[in-house]
């Protein structure tokens, strides 16, 4: 199964942010950065359409509080 797969099954299924941010420390964990962990959830964010939308979702949510949590402390987020 691959980050994506992986991630957005747990996503859909309403799995803890904690599991979420887990799913990204193992396969981006030796990203210090963040960057391509960042990049991949990116990705997924355009991929589930939230760039052409506004509108609020739990599911959206979820994504971009993983995404600001890389985003400010690198792909080993806590």
């Amino acid at each position: 199964m691959s980050f994506k797969q992986e991630f957005l099954a747990a996503l859909h299924s309403g799995k803890d942010p904690e599991v979420l941010l887990e799913i990204v420390r193992r396969y981006h964990g030796g990203d210090e950065t963040g960057k391509q962990a960042y990049e991949g959830l990116e990705e997924l964010w355009r991929d589930l359409g939230f760039e052409e939308s506004d509108q609020d979702s739990p599911l959206r949510d979820e994504l971009e509080y993983v995404m600001e949590q890389v985003w400010y402390f690198g792909a080993d987020a806590k």
